[in-house]
This record gives structure tokens, C-alpha cells and sequence, in this order.
């Protein structure tokens, strides 16, 4: 098995130096953002609707 920890740590940083490049250049991030996660994108990857529903249920039963 071959490893390459820091191979999209660096694509990752390359990415993020487009888009403050371009941000800089033009003002906005309206030339890059087809190269974004869209936001549903982000909350799937990361699973935020089953935390927001876990949190949900913990405050739920601590208020009832």
C-alpha cells in the first residue's frame, strides 16, 4: 500500500490559491465558483443533516 498524505492537503491549498486569486483579481468569486463544492455538496460530505438531527433530539429531550 502506497500513501500520499499531503498529495490533496497540496491540491486543496492550490485550489483555495485560484480562488483568492481570483477574488483579488476580480472582486468576486463569480469566475471560479463551477470549481466549488456547492453547499448540499459540503453538508453530504461532512454529514451535517445527521448531526443537525442529532443535535436536534439532545435539545429536545433536555427541554422536555
Amino acid at each position: 500500500m502506497v500513501l500520499y498524505p499531503l498529495s490533496a492537503f497540496r491540491a486543496m491549498n492550490k485550489a483555495a490559491e485560484n480562488v483568492y486569486t481570483a477574488i483579488r483579481r476580480d472582486g468576486t468569486q463569480q469566475q471560479v465558483v463551477d470549481t466549488m463544492q456547492t453547499r448540499m455538496e459540503l453538508y453530504e460530505a461532512i454529514g451535517y443533516h445527521v448531526f443537525e438531527q442529532k443535535l436536534d433530539a439532545l435539545f429536545a429531550r433536555d427541554k422536555g
